[in-house]
Order: C-alpha cells, then sequence, then structure tokens
C-alpha cells in the first residue's frame, strides 16, 4: 500500500484528504514510479470541482506532473526513443493521478531527468512546457515577428514567452508588475494587466502573433491591434477560438520526446522554469489552496 491524494466528491480544495490505495503491479508497456515531486496544474482543480466533467469512479486520484525513480517494470516497458526502461531510473513526465507516493505510468510517457535537474522542477514541467512549446508550433514565429503572450509570468506562458525569445522573435508579455523584473530577466518586455491594455500596447505595434496563456485579455486586445485570427492561439479563454476564430493550441506536440529536450535546455540555462513553492503530501489542500489563488511565478509542487 502507498499514500496518495483523493477525493470522492467534487467541490473546493477541502474534499482532498489522503488515503491508501493498493500498490498494482505495472502492466504491458507501464512502469510503476516512486514520485519523488508532483506539479499541480489549473486542469487539475477544474477536474476536481467539476468545472471539466469526467465519468472517473470515486474515490479519485488527482494530479499529472511527475518526476520520480522507476521501483518496477512491466512487459516491453520502452522510452519514446526505443530503449529499455529500468528500475532506478530518474524519470519525469505524466501519469494519472500523480499526486501520490506511487503512481503506475505508460513508459512512453516519460523521459529519463538529466542530471542537473531537480526534482521539483522536474515534476512540475510536464504540462506547462509541453502546452507553451503547442503554443509555438501552432503560431510558429521568428525574428520577424513582434509576439504578445498574455499571463507571460504564469507557468505556462513564461516558457512559451522564453520559447518565442528563442525563436528570435521581440516579445511582449502581460504580467502584474510585480513580476516585470522575473520577465525583464529573461528578455520579455512587460505590460502591466488591466484596463485599456490595447492602447497600452500600441508602443509595441504592429503586433503579428498572440499567444493567451492567461485569458481573452490578450485575445482582445489582439484583435484590436488588428492582428490575423490565424496568428493568434488560446489555451486559457474558454470558447475564444469558436467565439473569435483563432487557434486552439494543437497537441501532437505534447511527446516525451519534446520534454526530453525542454528539460535539457534547463539544465542548460537556456530555459528557466521557477518552482513558486513545495508542499508535503499532507498539505495537499493548502498546494491547491495556493494554486488557486495568488502566489509567487512558477509551479506549485507537492513532495510526497
Amino acid at each position: 500500500m502507498s499514500r496518495a491524494a483523493l477525493y470522492d466528491r467534487t467541490g473546493d480544495p477541502d474534499v482532498l484528504y489522503i488515503g491508501e490505495v493498493a500498490d498494482a503491479a505495472p502492466g504491458p508497456g507501464k512502469v510503476a514510479v516512486r514520485v519523488r515531486a508532483a506539479g499541480l496544474n489549473p486542469f487539475d482543480a477544474k477536474v476536481r470541482g467539476g468545472f471539466i466533467p469526467t465519468r472517473a469512479a470515486f474515490p479519485r486520484r488527482i494530479g499529472g506532473d511527475l518526476a520520480g525513480t522507476v521501483e518496477a517494470v512491466g512487459d516491453g516497458a520502452v522510452y519514446w526513443d526505443g530503449s529499455p526502461v529500468t528500475v532506478g531510473d530518474e524519470v519525469l513526465g505524466r501519469a494519472a493521478g500523480a499526486v501520490g507516493e506511487r503512481v503506475l505510468a505508460s513508459a512512453s510517457e516519460l523521459t529519463r531527468r538529466p542530471e542537473g535537474l531537480p526534482a521539483e522542477v522536474a515534476g512540475g514541467l510536464d504540462v506547462a512546457a509541453l502546452t507553451a512549446l503547442s503554443c509555438r508550433v501552432t503560431v510558429p514565429v521568428d525574428e520577424s515577428d513582434t509576439v504578445l503572450v498574455g499571463g507571460a509570468a504564469g507557468a505556462v506562458g513564461f516558457i512559451a514567452a522564453q520559447l518565442a525569445r528563442a525563436a528570435g522573435a521581440r516579445v511582449v508579455g502581460t504580467a502584474s508588475p510585480r513580476n516585470h523584473d522575473l520577465l525583464r530577466s529573461v528578455g520579455i518586455e512587460p505590460v502591466a494587466y488591466g484596463d485599456d491594455l490595447a492602447a497600452r500596447l500600441g508602443e509595441f505595434a504592429p503586433f503579428t502573433a498572440v499567444y493567451d496563456c492567461h485569458g481573452r485579455d490578450a485575445l482582445d486586445a489582439g484583435v484590436e491591434l488588428g492582428v490575423p485570427v490565424g496568428r493568434m492561439v488560446a489555451i486559457a479563454a474558454y470558447g475564444a477560438g469558436e467565439k473569435l476564430g483563432v487557434h486552439e493550441a494543437e497537441r501532437s506536440a505534447r511527446t516525451a520526446e519534446n520534454l526530453a529536450w525542454i528539460a535539457e535546455d534547463i539544465v542548460a540555462g537556456r530555459i528557466v522554469a521557477p518552482v513558486a513553492a513545495t508542499y508535503p503530501l499532507d498539505d495537499v489542500v493548502a498546494a491547491f489552496a495556493a494554486l488557486e489563488g495568488a502566489h509567487a511565478p512558477g509551479k506549485i509542487v507537492v513532495i510526497p
């Protein structure tokens, strides 16, 4: 048996509790991972709260991002590059119900954790990094572009903005004033959220692309500034794709192979991926409360 974060009904963070679950053996293509760090994502909170429906039976586990150590391997379990998974491998990636001491994962959704990448950073990387990459794949940019990133200090937006900068683009990011120095530190030009956003962005115009990583404000500003809807991508403004005709972020780039090279870029210092706070498993309610409230830039991570 091992411990995991569970809930018996949808609701606020206080529906979560820590309970014991049976430790199943991994089947074909699966591995058992002893979790060292599990990052929290808004998606997790929306499922738990009932905003995103699921037919999963109660009690439900929660989470997806993880870093950990392989402790058992099923038949035919290989990484994305075809190499075999072995007991003792340090890995990162995703698995349903990752907020717990042990979880089963598909080997194809994991990659080896590179030396020099802390477990707490690796454990919160999968969703944010691959969603950010999906923005750049959906709307590619280069040195000819000026990109507006909405929510540029958030977990997804901060990486998306850095990926756009790495491609050569000029990047302007919306964020709270307290986070402007962080954006400047990686070459992003900050603008505060709030009223008259399009007017305040005028000094940076013309914009050629918009990545929504926060909500409708960046998309609406992009429309007002004349950015073609085909050069705008939404991940957080639900319904904006249909209402405005902008792209929803594609999903084919969300692979363990791409996670591997982003992890290497972080180790090399080419991408910064901050951790806002870590919480022990027993404090999972507080961890989700922090996720759903205002917090420092970066990921909220549970350490089982």
